[in-house]
Order: C-alpha cells, then sequence, then structure tokens
C-alpha cells in the first residue's frame, strides 16, 4: 500500500480526507455502479471534470444541508492536484467551507457521469480544402 501511496504523489496526486453525508457517500456508490468504475477516486475525478468543463469555481453554489448532514462519514480520496486545486477554489467562493461540503456542491451540479459531446472540426487544414 506505502508503494501504491508513493506512486500516486510522484504522479501529482494529492490524498483528501473529506467528511461527507451518509447519503452523499450512497450517491457516490450509485454512480461508481452505474458507470462501472474501480473506486471512489475515480467517481470524484469524473464529478470533477464534467463540472469544470461547464462551470468556474465562481458559478459553483453550495447547496442546502442534506437531511442527514450530522451523519457523516469520512472517506480518503486521492485525486490530482488540480482537482484538488477546484474544490478549493470551491470551499473559498462559498466562504470556506469544508471540502467535503466543495465535494458535495461539485456533486450538486453533476446528475450522471457521461462525458459531455465533444464537437469535432468539420475542417483539419483549410489548405487542402481548398486545393
Amino acid at each position: 500500500m506505502r508503494r501504491k501511496r508513493q506512486a500516486l504523489y510522484e504522479a501529482d496526486f494529492v490524498q483528501c480526507k473529506v467528511q461527507i453525508p451518509v447519503s452523499f457517500g450512497e450517491r457516490l456508490k450509485e454512480l461508481k455502479a452505474a458507470h462501472k468504475m474501480r473506486g471512489l477516486d475515480n467517481v470524484v475525478s469524473a464529478m470533477i471534470r464534467k463540472v469544470e468543463a461547464n462551470y468556474s469555481p465562481d458559478d459553483l453554489v453550495a447547496p442546502p444541508p442534506p437531511e442527514d448532514h450530522m451523519n457523516l462519514k469520512q472517506i480518503a480520496i486521492h485525486i490530482p492536484r488540480e482537482h484538488h486545486a477546484f474544490l478549493e477554489a470551491v470551499a473559498h467562493r462559498n466562504r470556506g467551507v469544508t471540502l467535503g461540503t466543495a465535494l458535495e456542491t461539485v456533486g450538486a451540479y453533476v446528475k450522471d457521469l457521461t462525458p459531455a459531446p465533444v464537437q469535432l472540426a468539420l475542417i483539419e487544414n483549410e489548405d487542402t480544402a481548398s486545393g
């Protein structure tokens, strides 16, 4: 396990220990199962990637706390450093909420983890089209 963690740190990943409501943890598990992902790390990274593509940290407003906001569980995730920075920016924008609440905020803007469609360029090189 130590070698695995060391390899992740060398690949510029950061370990985050966050406390989230049990209901949000269940939602993460449902997304993991629905999209056949290996671990919660992948689910969280996919959520952040999807939100980053459509929103800036300033656009994200923390939702009201869920009914089970006092029933917390701690999870440890390894995410890329830039995803950690995005979560910190969301936390800062929402007056310094915890990273767990920032992760819930990101989750509030993600309904599923299917990648957004990408528009391909119609013409790769204009010189070949005219010649």
